[in-house]
């Protein structure tokens, strides 16, 4: 039986014209303009949601005219997935960085594990963001397939990539990587996020992240272990 679950691509849904253009989108430049529209869009999303936000909002939030902003970016859309995807570039990249490649899947996988804990139980932002989602499917659904393809489906496979890597290392015994990267990330979330999202919970203390990350790494190598 074939468990993994899959989402979507935004871009397999939209014309060749678009896809295009939003793969222009995605790469995020630096200039000064452009971050301060997706840090003011960013704050009108949370605080207004999917539905609720206007780019006219938007270009007021960022303190930017409404012709600049429209050179940035063409419409809504295109800027939602412009701030889903520099918000997550920035998770991803702490979650798996650079030199994990040069470490034990020992000592790899327990920075994973405590990173991705810590943002399940502490990081305001994707809890914002996944907010937004599950708010607006009915009626949005491009804005969930963009946060699921921005976000945990390419982490996972940042973490599969890892997990291949020192399985090829003959560290763990593991031919499915990227269903042990789905299962590790779900044992990191355990008590934290799913209660944080529904506002049941307050934000998870460092302390709590790390004993669940710690329970994490211990699961995760009895099964796949060597």
């Amino acid at each position: 039986m074939n468990l993994r679950v899959g989402f979507l691509k935004p871009n397999r849904l939209w014309p060749l014209s678009d896809r295009n253009e939003v793969e222009q989108m995605n790469k995020i430049t630096q200039t000064k303009k452009r971050a301060a529209i997706l840090a003011g869009a960013q704050r009108v999303f949370v605080r207004e949601g999917y539905e609720g936000t206007s780019m006219d909002a938007v270009a007021r939030e960022a303190k930017v005219a409404k012709p600049t902003l429209y050179n940035h970016f063409r419409d809504k859309n295109a800027l939602y997935v412009a701030v889903v995807e520099h918000s997550l570039t920035r998770v991803r990249s702490e979650i798996v960085p650079p030199e994990l490649r040069d470490m034990t899947a020992t000592e790899g996988l327990k920075v994973i594990t405590t990173r991705l804990a810590r943002m399940f139980g502490r990081d305001d932002d994707v809890l914002r963001l996944c907010r937004i989602c599950i708010g607006g499917f009915d009626r949005f659904p491009l804005a969930t397939s963009t946060f699921m393809y921005n976000g945990p489906q390419r982490g996972n496979r940042e973490v599969a990539s890892m997990i291949a890597l020192w399985a090829g290392r003959g560290e763990l015994a593991c031919d499915d990587h990227e269903f042990a990267a789905q299962q590790l990330s779900e044992l990191c979330k355990v008590g934290i996020f799913d209660p944080r999202l529904y506002g049941s919970r307050e934000k998870a203390s460092i302390d709590e992240c790390d004993r669940i990350a710690a329970a994490a790494y211990q699961t995760f190598m009895a099964r796949y272990g060597k």
